[in-house]
């Protein structure tokens, strides 16, 4: 969707994209109908592991939330909001279950010290610590694969 129009607009709150990248499915969307994927549909599927990055841009606030084997991994602090990082300081405990994402963090922080924005940093760690691949150039481009939401008569 590049022309913008109102008469699309209702058209990017009811799709999703989606693929498949570096061993990992991805699934992008405004909002889903009902609460967002089923985690128990997914483990039935054989996922194991789930990255869920939350945006709310209008507010800045983003999230991250990890799941292996059907447990949150948070050191107990549940979603969290990714203004709790700031360049140079560790955002989880030392030694806790998400310690290895402070090392991916400072690796990036000192690997990419072209990357001012924190939330750039962010991500850019996160991408290491779990591998991920994400299509950037098809996503810029809209060149991924879409869907709409099916509709669920009740």
């Amino acid at each position: 969707m590049d022309d913008g129009t109102f008469d699309n607009w209702d058209i990017a709150w009811e799709t999703c994209c989606f693929g498949q990248a570096g061993g990992w499915a991805f699934l992008m969307y405004h909002e889903a109908p009902g609460f967002g994927p089923d985690l128990e549909a997914l483990a039935r599927l054989g996922v194991t592991e789930t990255v869920h990055l939350n945006a709310t841009s209008a507010k800045a606030i983003y999230t991250f939330d990890y799941m292996r084997d059907g447990r949150r991994i948070d050191d107990d602090w549940g979603a969290l909001e990714l203004i709790w990082y700031d360049r140079g300081r560790a955002p989880y405990f030392r030694g806790g279950q998400l310690d290895y994402l402070n090392q991916a963090i400072r690796r990036a922080e000192l690997d990419h010290p072209e990357l001012t924005s924190e939330f750039e940093l962010y991500f850019h760690a996160l991408e290491d610590a779990f591998g991920l691949q994400l299509p950037r150039q098809d996503i810029q481009e809209g060149t991924v694969r879409a869907a709409q939401w099916a509709c669920r008569n009740s």
